[in-house]
């Protein structure tokens, strides 16, 4: 026996519960979104590093480089900027590739915040007499 009270609530259980699920979908694509976009930032910053810090290249080649491949890997217009740096670590001189990208809030468009990306890696050295220094 069907109540009167019941008539009618199953579209409108449909309606509630997929908008929900469908919310839900689309966070999950931005979340992915998000960290697809992390993981080409880091590996370009990562392969640009390595390519300054080869011994016959100089920093703003691996610059140009990392800018090519996150470019390639994501829009361009949410790189904001790619820098590079010099420093130390245990006495082994270091280049640091750091990339700065736009955090969009929903898709490609419309960046809400900013996120910091650096790839490092150790400088080679001229050979002397066929050995690294």
């Amino acid at each position: 026996m069907i109540r009167e009270v019941d008539r009618g609530s199953a579209p409108v259980d449909f309606a509630l519960v997929g908008v929900l699920l469908v919310a839900i979908a689309l966070v999950v694509v931005q979340i992915a979104f998000f960290a697809h976009l992390r993981a080409v930032a880091i590996d370009s910053a990562i392969a640009g590093a390595a390519h300054a810090a080869l011994a016959d290249t100089t920093d703003s080649e691996g610059v140009a480089r990392a800018t090519a491949l996150v470019s390639a890997g994501v829009a361009a217009s949410l790189v904001r900027s790619v820098s590079v740096g010099s420093s130390e670590v245990a006495g082994k001189p270091i280049v640091s590739v750091t990339i700065r990208l736009a955090v969009p809030a929903i898709g490609p468009w419309l960046p809400l915040a900013e996120t910091d990306v650096t790839g490092r890696a150790f400088r080679e050295g001229p050979l002397t007499n066929g050995t690294p220094p």
